[in-house]
């Protein structure tokens, strides 16, 4: 077997070992203490050979892999064969080409400056790029490496101090450690008592501690209400946006709600864009009269209206439901760039055209006030947001339609809590993909809520990793917040999370069902929730001071 077949296999042994890790694939979380040594492995392999190719495309190769086995799900689209392509293999393949920059800069550090720099250098560059990518239009933290424990959390309760990264801040020291003690043996035939201990205690001590606080903190002081959960197993291809009336997919879900709810019933939640009634309107002069699903005026709307007829039968019950709402806005206002124009450009004069947005959005319907509503603000590249819009303009028309609220979608900045005054429960509102995010549901429990809420549609991509890989974020969230949690779904998993993380009350795939059960509200604020992701931001520190390092050493040689 030839030297490059060699290292070729050990670096797709990387991709496969992360791939046994993962939730909801393999569940082997441990092996993420190990998936990166073949790829060491190959490193040295490689450099050994003093070859002057470039290591990264076998880089490629392993998160490659990775990416394919863990996410192949996006294939699983109902849609024509060219989206399953395009929906599958994009986010497949940008994310690995994003991922081995980490790699590129660690070969960048060990030329110019040397070997160990690099090696605790990756370390840096890594979680700089994981904090980096939760926050702008490519965002897909999906496969940042502190969610592997998703399924573990006994393992991980020091999330509430680190918040995810500091699961993925663990496994690459760890690999490091494995990979340096290896290397030691393997080639100078020495053997270091001190470092198998300390690689020993940098496992075994998170662990412990986390032991503990799993088996001693109390699920039950803070106050308790009843909580039912919907969960209507809307078929989003046939039936969800366009195949069944949508009052009568509200009337289905009620009537669910009403076969679980009480008269102690604090709240009831249905999912991700339950309400699709549409938005219309009729012009008469300068200003539309509203019809439907828009947030000028969500009174009005038959849903409200359906919903308060609901909850005259459940008065001490609010009701939060996900919908697909817009916002039209007045004459004269500059639209932002997600906006899309009223009236066919071709059919009305600019002076005399108007602009409206459409938002994922959740209505909130309190036992007591007005009805509120939040729109969702981390938005999915390519189905609810076009990258890059606001340089390169308007880019709707290239949105994957998966159904109702695609194309660019409007957003909403402040992090807002939906708050019910009789029964004070005050709510974090995340809407999917936005559980994937650790501090932007930090920032709800900053501003005062004490429950979280996930509403989601898992439906697109059927029976596949794809639903259970999403629900161990609500894991990870209530860890980190110290927060329950409550989450409808509209086809699987609907459940409750108690602030350990442990899931309760799970529901079946494909099951029309409403779930009862008992949450409790808290008010503490962890450190995370306070100082949000530190881990994240010395990294970004460390990798600039390095690469400037790195600059200043090309200098140097140059003159």
């Amino acid at each position: 077997m030839g030297p490059r077949i060699r290292i070729l296999l050990w670096s797709a042994l990387s991709g496969l070992l992360w791939a046994a890790a993962w939730p909801a694939v393999g569940g082997l979380a441990w092996l993420a203490f190990v998936a990166w040594l073949p790829l060491l492995y190959a490193e040295r392999l490689h450099d050994q050979r003093g070859s002057k190719r470039s290591f990264v495309p076998y880089v490629l190769v392993a998160v490659l892999i990775w990416n394919a086995s863990t996410s192949w799900w996006f294939f699983a689209v109902s849609e024509p064969l060219s989206t399953r392509l395009v929906s599958g293999l994009t986010p497949m393949t940008v994310n690995s080409l994003l991922m081995i920059i980490p790699w590129w800069l660690k070969r960048l550090v060990r030329r110019h400056v040397g070997a160990i720099p690099a090696a605790y250098g990756f370390v840096f560059f890594w979680l700089g790029f994981e904090y980096l990518h939760h926050d702008w239009d490519l965002q897909w933290p999906w496969f940042s490496i502190g969610n592997v424990f998703g399924e573990r959390p006994e393992w991980i309760q020091w999330y509430a101090y680190t918040g995810m990264m500091g699961g993925s801040l663990w496994v690459l020291v760890v690999n490091l450690l494995l990979d340096h003690a290896w290397a030691s043996w393997s080639i100078h035939r020495s053997r270091s008592g001190a470092l198998t201990i300390g690689t020993a205690l940098f496992i075994i001590m998170p662990i412990s501690f986390s032991l503990w606080r799993f088996w001693t903190l109390p699920t039950d002081t803070g106050r308790a209400i009843e909580v039912v959960v919907v969960q209507p197993n809307i078929d989003p291809y046939t039936e969800k946006f366009g195949g069944v009336e949508p009052m009568s997919q509200l009337d289905r879900m009620l009537e669910l709600a009403a076969s679980a709810a009480t008269d102690t019933t604090a709240l009831i939640a249905m999912p991700e864009t339950a309400l699709q009634e549409g938005a219309t309107l009729d012009m008469y002069g300068d200003e539309p009269i509203l019809h439907g699903l828009w947030e000028n005026d969500l009174a009005t709307a038959r849903s409200t209206q359906r919903l308060e007829a609901f909850q005259d039968r459940f008065p001490n019950a609010a009701l939060l439901t996900g919908m697909s709402a817009d916002v039209l806005y007045p004459r004269h206002v500059e639209p932002p760039v997600s906006a899309r124009p009223l009236f066919p450009p071709d059919r009305i004069p600019a002076s005399g055209q108007r602009w409206y947005e459409a938002y994922n959005a959740a209505l909130f319907l309190p036992s007591e006030g007005p009805v509120e509503h939040y729109n969702k603000s981390k938005l999915v590249a390519g189905v609810e947001l076009m990258p890059f819009e606001r340089v390169l303009g308007p880019l709707g028309d290239l949105a994957l339609d998966l159904g109702g609220t695609s194309g660019s979608l409007g957003t909403q900045e402040e992090r807002e809590v939906l708050v019910d005054p009789a029964s004070g429960l005050r709510i974090a509102p995340a809407i999917c993909y936005e559980s994937v995010f650790g501090e932007h549901v930090a920032a709800h429990i900053r501003n005062g809520a004490n429950l979280i809420a996930i509403i989601t549609n898992d439906g697109w991509w059927g029976d596949t990793p794809g639903y259970g890989q999403h629900l161990t974020f609500a894991t990870i969230r209530a860890i980190e917040t110290r927060r329950d949690v409550v989450r409808s779904a509209n086809t699987g998993i609907s459940c409750f999370v108690d602030r350990k993380g442990v899931i309760h009350q799970p529901t079946a795939w494909w099951k029309p069902t409403a779930i009862r059960g008992t949450v409790h509200l808290y008010d503490e604020v962890t450190f995370y929730v306070r100082h949000g992701d530190q881990v994240g931001r010395v990294s970004v520190a460390c990798s600039v001071l390095l690469l400037l390092l790195v600059v200043v050493r090309v200098i140097k040689r140059r003159t």
